[in-house]
């Protein structure tokens, strides 16, 4: 009877901590969460206008970083990922307006044409929130350049590779977070 009970409260729990929406996990409301599934180690630097941000460092091969997402007047996060040694980053922008969340991948720095994408961090990318809020993803080709920005105005793109996510989608703010995947699979 025990054991019952218990697998019977287990299994749903398992699920709900399970991975979800393809190549993106769940990060909790009000957090963005970037997990490196890399071979090795990455580094970021995180500019945010609002002052909230924890600078730069080193997000180890297997590891996750986290910060708070905040509603900033000033602007938009851009958390910058370099390969090893590399100068070049790829961008990860997000924020808070009006409601939203609003995010965006940019491989503008890192992406040489449309389908050379070897100095950016990683071999695999996604970048979403919850539910039916949108998820851009992409291996590394010209895809990349539709699910992303490959020059400031996406002329690859058939419609701007940003995303707002929140009450038209049935979510508070307090719902939703955002959710990073390097070398995603």
């Amino acid at each position: 009877m025990v054991s019952t009970s218990f697998i019977t409260l287990l299994l749903p729990a398992l699920a709900l901590a399970a991975p979800w929406g393809g190549l993106t996990t769940r990060s909790g409301g009000g957090m963005v969460t970037l997990t490196n599934n890399c071979d090795y180690d990455v580094t970021y630097e995180n500019a945010c206008p609002c002052g909230t941000s924890d600078g730069s460092g080193t997000i180890t091969a297997g590891s996750t970083w986290t910060d708070s997402l905040a509603d900033c007047s000033s602007g938009n996060t851009a958390l910058k990922i370099y390969a090893n040694g590399g100068s070049s980053p790829m961008q990860f922008e997000y924020g808070i307006q009006s409601g939203n969340v609003w995010y965006d991948m940019s491989f503008i720095n890192c992406v040489s044409g449309s389908d050379d994408f070897s100095q950016c961090a990683g071999s695999g990318w996604s970048m979403g929130s919850i539910g039916t809020c949108t998820t851009w993803a992409c291996s590394g080709g010209s895809e990349c350049c539709t699910e992303g920005y490959c020059d400031p105005t996406a002329s690859a793109a058939s419609q701007q590779p940003s995303a707002a996510c929140g009450a038209n989608q049935g979510y508070s703010v307090s719902d939703l977070g955002i959710n990073i995947q390097l070398c995603a699979a």
